[in-house]
């Protein structure tokens, strides 16, 4: 028998999906899966302190993610903001 263990959620997990949630709702034509990958990613661009706030993590973004566009790394960085920030 094979056993499929499932996936656990952890605090970085649940803050990356509240981010991509918000994000979405902001900008609705946003495609799930873009927002969940830049959310993580601005979780952790913001974990690394030094000052970095949305518009940096946006410039971030966009450069990693080119094809996602400069909107989806905006919203993204915004939300992931508002919710390091709470």
């Amino acid at each position: 028998m094979c056993r499929v263990s499932q996936p656990t959620e952890s605090p970085a997990g649940d803050e990356a999906q509240r981010v991509a949630a918000a994000a979405r709702r902001a900008d609705p034509g946003l495609p799930p899966e873009t927002a969940q990958t830049l959310a993580v990613e601005a979780g952790q661009h913001l974990a690394e302190g030094g000052g970095v706030d949305a518009p940096e993590v946006a410039r971030r973004l966009l450069a990693e993610h080119p094809e996602s566009g400069a909107s989806a790394a905006a919203v993204v960085a915004r939300a992931a903001a508002v919710e390091a920030a709470d």
